[in-house]
């Protein structure tokens, strides 16, 4: 029921400008969590180092290196394996830098939502015991 006079009802309490704020504040935190991960390189290499691919933190070829001795024709089948394996190895750990990009930058916003001020306890350490910690 809200109180006539009052924006948003409940004392002025405007829910509705909260949930827009916040829907902005994550589309902001995507928007520089997916700049970082641009500016950033991951490597998966396979064969014992013989075959590297380096990746942007967006998923993006940046390098292949091949070494020398898988480039005879009869090596071909071998050789685009393991040209396989390195990229997945590579795009893993890029998943897993954004992972801990989008972890840090949720952490920072659920600081800014409490604090633990006035005796009362800030979201992030409520919410830390939760899904495997945040």
């Amino acid at each position: 029921m809200t109180n006539p006079g009052m924006p948003g009802g409940l004392g002025g309490f405007d829910m509705m400008g909260m949930l827009k704020q916040a829907q902005e504040q994550a589309a902001k935190m995507q928007e520089k969590v997916q700049g970082e991960l641009a500016n950033k390189t991951v490597e998966g290499s396979t064969g014992g180092g013989l075959v590297s691919v380096t990746l942007s933190g967006a998923l993006e070829v940046r390098q292949v290196k091949i070494d020398p001795s898988l480039l005879d024709p009869n090596e071909k089948d071998m050789l685009e394996d393991l040209i396989a394996a390195a990229t997945n190895v590579a795009i893993k750990k890029a998943k897993a830098l954004e992972g801990e990009a989008q972890q840090g930058q949720l952490g920072n916003m659920l600081g800014l939502l409490g604090g633990g001020g006035g005796g009362m306890p800030d979201l992030g350490s409520l919410l830390g015991g939760l899904g495997g910690g945040i």
